[in-house]
């Protein structure tokens, strides 16, 4: 019964991190001197997300999140936030008509990783998880058309 309500819990935790991040409001206040950057609601298929307008090129996708487990147990979270750079606009337009297939496969990557190839406490291994990355972005988009580009990446221990 214990492991069944800490799975549960899990879960549930799970289902809070893969949602879609709170956006603020681009209000007036707080500029320090410093001119505010234009910004626009871009739509990207997996919901909207604000993005600054001198980032045309990047595709932007919702985060994504995967357990970690030492042995059987589970003993933390990977959340990963991550987006393509495409110079081409009918190269990022088909990017974004595949990104339910490349955001599965990105996901797929990230679990794998997270579940037997990390080991609790120690630092992630950013060159690993960006080269099979692009590895996925280059096997269904075209090799050289896209490059994968790292946000952030957490880890919740427990």
């Amino acid at each position: 019964m214990k492991k069944f309500i800490s799975m549960a819990l899990l879960l549930v935790g799970l289902a809070c991190f893969s949602t879609g991040p709170a956006l603020a409001s681009g209000g007036g206040g707080g500029g320090h001197g410093k001119p505010k950057e234009s910004t626009k609601a871009e739509p990207t298929p997996f919901g909207t997300k604000k993005v600054s307008e001198s980032t045309a090129n990047f595709l932007p996708f919702l985060p994504s999140a995967a357990t970690i487990f030492s042995g059987y147990q589970p003993a933390g979270l990977m959340h990963f936030e991550y987006g393509l750079e495409i110079e081409d606009p009918r190269i990022r337009a088909h990017a974004a008509k595949l990104a339910p297939r490349l955001r599965d496969a990105y996901g797929r990557v990230l679990s794998q990783y997270a579940g037997s190839l990390y080991t609790p406490g120690e630092v992630p291994d950013m060159n690993y998880l960006a080269t099979r990355m692009q590895g996925v972005t280059d096997r269904i988009i075209g090799k050289g058309k896209a490059h994968f580009l790292v946000s952030t990446l957490m880890v919740r221990e427990n």
